[in-house]
């Protein structure tokens, strides 16, 4: 009762709570298993945020150890005023796969490029008042790209990638050294480039019981999905962000404001994302997010897409802004039952619309059901996923994210991602996962997936007569398109072991993965292969 008083009570560090943190698992354990709609799905949360939300919790609950877990981690931000701390992190991986001549990308591996843990972080954190947090990291890890020579590159084609990269402008990897070896570790040495983007993670936060406003660097998720989000996925580990957010316990407003690069193209320039997104919750079973979305080319952006209340699907400029608008539902069926969705609407064309351009909208749904056995705790899910082939498509600015690994002087080689749905535009995914959970000791999942890629992949032109990326996207749905589909089955187990000597954190997982390309004219596959991809690591924080 000592405890619980001085957690309801007491000053909370301003600080975001890293979206790897095993709290958001905890918490929305605790949500599903007494039927209550899952908490903001705008994530990472702060600190106060976070104790709104286990307060709706009930007091007297059978799941009390579940909670208590839970409520140390908030405890352990608890503050009273000015504070420094130095925190090390070390952390050690080793990779093996067993088929290094067709899986030899970025994109092939499971646990690839965001997911890589650096050698050592080394994080400080100084806190000026109740209010006021300022922390940062440095790291040393390895990064993606090695020398010229180990790496094998393409210039990009004459259409090159969506709207944001030109022939030319960069480079792509297409057989990474790092990532085609049968065996590799996080350890730097000769062979391996450190990473030259740092920090990952970083902010300068004001926040206080019902408000937060943060500038800094890392991932964030919008959405209840498993296999990704439609509008922003927990997929990029170093996202450049201004966000406000206020939040009550049954209401949150966030504004959001996404920095990219400027990669030295002469079609988008420096880009900003710009969303606005709304939470309510109407009804005791029931969870609502409404957001709108724009991307627009930071060099002539308009002051009023600033404005948290624009519609911004009133804009009709296709050479500045591409805007997406989204809808999603957490409903609570019963204890331990829950119903997840998301819809997402890029481009919507009337049928007495003259303009030639596909229809782009986007679905996700999942059914999860929870139950506690002894001390641990059973998830079981499935989830559904279906995006159409123009989705985050346009011809002057789209919602692709290119980062680059190293500046080069033939044109910087970079990785591309989509900056919502992390499997991307044209795709069908099916993805079912079981996991077991005993706090503070372990957790262990299974899942398998099933993906299906049609043809508009992010390298490939988005309107077909002629083939290029000039003109508005004609590639219509359903997805998967095209002649050639990719067929992918990932078998995927996980484990994590957690300890009291120094937060050491033990973790390994094994992902099978089948490919092959289904050819619908003459309904026959080709080009079938395999891989097994074996990660280990462990992580002490000091």
């Amino acid at each position: 009762m000592i405890i619980s008083a001085s957690l309801l009570f007491g000053s909370y560090s301003p600080s975001q709570i890293p979206l790897d943190s095993p709290i958001y698992q905890e918490i929305d354990l605790l949500y599903r298993l007494h039927g209550i709609p899952l908490p903001s799905a705008s994530r990472p949360w702060n600190t106060n945020e976070a104790v709104q939300i286990l307060n709706m919790l009930p007091q007297q609950s059978p799941y009390q150890e579940l909670k208590e877990q839970a409520w140390q981690r908030i405890q352990t931000n608890q503050t009273e005023g000015f504070s420094s701390k130095v925190t090390p992190t070390l952390a050690l991986e080793a990779y093996t796969h067993t088929n290094s001549t067709d899986f030899k990308t970025f994109d092939d591996w499971i646990y690839s490029y965001d997911e890589r843990q650096p050698l050592v972080d080394l994080t400080v954190s100084l806190q000026f008042s109740k209010s006021f947090l300022l922390e940062t990291s440095l790291q040393a890890g390895v990064g993606g790209y090695t020398a010229k020579y180990k790496d094998i590159e393409k210039n990009l084609e004459t259409y090159g990638i969506g709207a944001i990269l030109n022939q030319g402008s960069a480079t792509l990897v297409t057989s990474a050294y790092l990532y085609r070896r049968i065996f590799n570790t996080n350890i730097p040495t000769a062979d391996k480039t450190l990473e030259p983007d740092f920090p990952r993670h970083s902010q300068l936060t004001y926040a206080g019981p019902w408000y937060a406003i943060s500038l800094g660097r890392g991932p964030l998720s919008w959405g209840q999905g498993v296999s990704g989000n439609l509008v922003i996925g927990s997929h990029i580990s170093n996202h450049t962000s201004l966000s406000a957010s206020f939040f009550s316990q049954n209401t949150k407003v966030q504004l959001l404001y996404l920095f990219f690069p400027d990669l030295s193209t002469s079609n988008a320039g420096s880009r900003v994302f710009l969303g606005h997104r709304i939470e309510f919750r109407p009804l005791g079973w029931a969870r609502f997010s409404i957001s709108e979305n724009i991307m627009a080319n930071a060099d002539n952006l308009s002051p009023q897409y600033l404005d948290p209340t624009y519609i911004y699907h009133n804009i009709y400029n296709p050479d500045q802004v591409n805007s997406i608008a989204s809808i999603e539902a957490d409903i609570a069926l019963a204890k331990g039952l829950s119903l997840h969705g998301q819809f997402a609407l890029d481009q919507y064309q009337l049928s007495s619309e003259g303009a030639e351009m596909a229809n782009a909208m986007a679905y996700l749904g999942g059914l999860t059901y929870a139950w506690s056995q002894d001390k641990g705790y059973w998830t079981a899910l499935a989830e559904v996923v279906s995006v159409d082939p123009a989705m985050y498509r346009r011809e002057k600015v789209d919602f692709l994210v290119a980062r680059d690994l190293m500046k080069h002087d033939d044109g910087d080689p970079v990785i591309i991602d989509y900056l919502g749905y992390s499997y991307g535009s044209d795709s069908q995914v099916l993805q079912t996962k079981l996991s077991y959970y005993r706090p503070n000791l372990f957790s262990a999942e299974g899942s398998v997936t099933i993906h299906r890629q049609g043809e508009l992949t992010y390298d490939k032109p988005h309107h077909k007569n002629p083939d290029t990326n000039t003109d508005s996207p004609n590639v219509n749905g359903p997805s998967p398109s095209g002649d050639n589909i990719t067929e992918r089955l990932i078998v995927g187990l996980a484990g994590t072991c957690y300890t009291d000597w120094k937060n050491l954190v033990l973790y390994a997982q094994a992902n099978w993965i089948g490919r092959r390309i289904y050819q619908r004219p003459t309904k026959t596959y080709a080009a079938e292969a395999s891989d097994l991809q074996l990660v280990m690591g462990m992580k002490i924080r000091f």
